[in-house]
């Protein structure tokens, strides 16, 4: 069966029947809808060259992260250290209709991206992103109109080929309705950045900064503008595959095994299978099937374990689940080490499984 973006938030509590249907009617879609999205002008392979050439020398010149950034993780300027081998320094100001938007950094593991920025708007302007309200999604034009564009050395788009998930933060900055926004981009990749991609550049879609309102049920629209760009990165991955093969527990029954697991100083990514495919339609013999399926593992059955006994707290991302496998993120609240760490124990159902850390594969 063909894999649907589900870009779901598992919890403890199984969905509600009306909320089940709705999911299992998605997952039976055999088209997926694509948003046709604006085209932005490629870079030349000369030019994405002499940008790389550019973004090697700051490389150079700037080898933190930014303060922000830290904040956000909660890092100390030694857990900064683990983040460096990701990080990629960035300058550059796209101005439109008299606000700027001005990317300063890019941070990448294999499953996520982060792009941090600052958009600023005429003195006197009242951004109102509605930042009390962690349910809406907000950013440029929506979540399909800004998902921005992996490139290759030639400047052309890389296919992804795979799920995604791709929201905008809003960073406090002390101001929620001011004419300045601090903004977090995440990127997440169901499949990861595959080893044959070649990155040398990324593209973001920045037409018209908005925000979702639950009253109207529509995107409005908070600063008008185009501040598309693109600008080149470069990828190291700080992360390592635990190739793993073991049966963790039962649902309904029917065996769940993990597959392959995938940790940075920031990420844990986990993959599950069923043994047997559980049913997508609404005559379901075994009425909630799928939705304790896909909530086999959550943030509360997942421990990660140094080498000294501390358990390091995780915050879940979402995921993706097709009838047979899944795949769940999750944000380490603690970034760390990967040779502190000595034990992944996943919970599933009534069984448990217990993976050691030590001697992590590269993630090639």
């Amino acid at each position: 069966m063909e894999r649907h973006d589900l870009n779901r938030m598992f919890d403890a509590l199984a969905p509600t029947p009306e909320q089940e249907q709705a999911g299992l009617d998605r997952l039976l879609q055999t088209e997926r809808k694509v948003r046709p999205m604006k085209k932005l002008k490629k870079l030349t392979v000369i030019g994405i060259a002499a940008a790389l050439m550019v973004i090697s020398c700051a490389a150079a010149v700037v080898t933190g992260i930014d303060q922000r950034l830290l904040d956000y993780f909660g890092a100390s300027p030694k857990q900064a250290e683990l983040l460096l081998p990701g990080a990629v320094p960035v300058d550059v100001t796209v101005e439109d209709n008299g606000a700027a938007l001005h990317i300063s950094q890019v941070l990448m593991d294999r499953y996520t991206i982060l792009l941090l920025a600052d958009f600023t708007a005429p003195e006197g302007t009242v951004l109102d992103m509605d930042e009390g309200n962690d349910g809406i999604n907000r950013g440029f034009g929506g979540i399909e109109w800004s998902m921005p564009q992996l490139l290759d050395p030639a400047g052309q788009a890389i296919d992804l080929n795979q799920s995604w998930a791709w929201h905008t933060e809003v960073l406090d900055d002390g101001d929620p309705l001011d004419n300045h926004l601090t903004l977090l981009m995440r990127m997440e990749l169901e499949e990861g950045i595959q080893p044959e991609w070649n990155i040398s550049g990324l593209a973001l879609r920045g037409e018209d900064l908005v925000r979702f309102d639950p009253d109207l049920k529509r995107y409005v629209t908070v600063y008008a503008g185009d501040w598309s760009c693109q600008f080149p990165v470069t990828w190291q991955d700080m992360g390592r595959i635990i190739p793993v093969n073991q049966v963790a527990g039962q649902v309904d029954g029917v065996d769940i095994s993990v597959t392959k697991c995938y940790l940075s100083p920031m990420t844990l990514q986990i993959q599950l299978e069923r043994a047997v495919p559980v049913s997508l339609r609404s005559d379901n013999a075994e009425p909630g099937a799928y939705g304790r399926w896909i909530s086999a593992i959550n943030a509360d059955r997942v421990t990660l374990t140094t080498k000294d006994g501390q358990s390091i707290l995780l915050a879940e991302l979402g995921g993706t689940a097709s009838d047979q496998d899944s795949s769940t993120m999750f944000q380490l609240k603690q970034i760390t080490s990967l040779e502190q760490l000595q034990t992944l124990t996943l919970r599933v159902g009534d069984g448990s499984v217990d993976i050691p850390l030590e001697g992590l594969i590269p993630a090639e």
